[in-house]
């Protein structure tokens, strides 16, 4: 740690060319607690209301760290929201686990969608997982990003046990 896994050389901010990174600085997995429980409700709340899920007994939770930098002074700092590319999510080997539960296709779906994510000024920023606990118990549980280097992409994995 910390993994890049986006680098954009050409990016703009206020007219002014810079290179802006996202990256991910530290992952840690925890029990849910009631202050945990109530910020990741306030994220996937509809979605958790509606299936009755019980977070505290059912699940981990898993923070991604983040934080955006840019290598050039600049009027202003990027204004983007803490996401991973699309097609980065939880893996047992070479398992997809989005594939076999729903819960986790959903989360996974909206920590790589941009109209998802709210954009900030903030220089760091976290995204939250909860992973059922008959994955999240597993030692071969990984994350695997796509990472995107300057429009080139590459897998990465990170071991979360």
């Amino acid at each position: 740690m910390p993994v890049n896994i986006f680098e954009n050389n050409n990016y703009k901010i206020e007219g002014q060319k810079v290179t802006f990174t996202r990256s991910i600085t530290n992952v840690e997995m925890k029990d849910f607690d009631q202050s945990s429980e109530l910020d990741f409700r306030d994220r996937y709340n509809d979605y958790v209301s509606k299936k009755n899920l019980n977070l505290k007994k059912d699940f981990k939770l898993l923070i991604i760290h983040m934080k955006h930098e840019i290598n050039e002074k600049a009027r202003s700092n990027p204004y983007e929201g803490y996401l991973l590319n699309v097609g980065s999510g939880l893996v047992l080997g070479d398992n997809e686990l989005a594939s076999e539960n729903e819960f986790l296709e959903y989360q996974q779906t909206y920590i790589t969608a941009d109209h998802r994510a709210k954009s900030t000024f903030e220089q760091s920023g976290k995204i939250l997982l909860a992973i059922p606990n008959k994955y999240a118990k597993n030692k071969s549980l990984q994350l695997k990003i796509v990472q995107k280097i300057n429009k080139t992409n590459k897998l990465v994995y990170i071991d979360l046990n």
